[in-house]
């Protein structure tokens, strides 16, 4: 039995098959190693905690992220952050 943070319980090993198996990764690991790849490829890493999201009503629009921005804090100093808002054509996201 797997449970989950809200407390729903998952029988993980009633469904697989003699050789399938559930890959596990520690968060905090795979988080660094995909941000970093996402660096690497030139994107922009924004130190901030996601808010709100406004899908796009048409093809045409784009969606559109409320966070608050804690700028390059790393120490946490700055936890209160800045409201602000990004247009994007694509979130992808866990």
């Amino acid at each position: 039995t797997m449970i989950s943070p809200t407390n729903k319980e998952v029988q993980i090993g009633e469904t697989l098959k003699e050789d399938e198996f559930i890959g596990m990764v520690r968060r905090e690991v795979m988080d660094g190693f995909l941000r970093d790849r996402a660096v690497e490829s030139g994107c922009k890493v924004i130190n901030g905690l996601f808010m709100t999201m406004i899908a796009p009503k048409t093809k045409e629009e784009s969606y559109v992220l409320t966070y608050n921005d804690f700028g390059d804090a790393a120490d946490g100093a700055s936890r209160q952050g800045v409201k602000k808002t990004l247009k994007v054509d694509v979130v992808i996201g866990a």
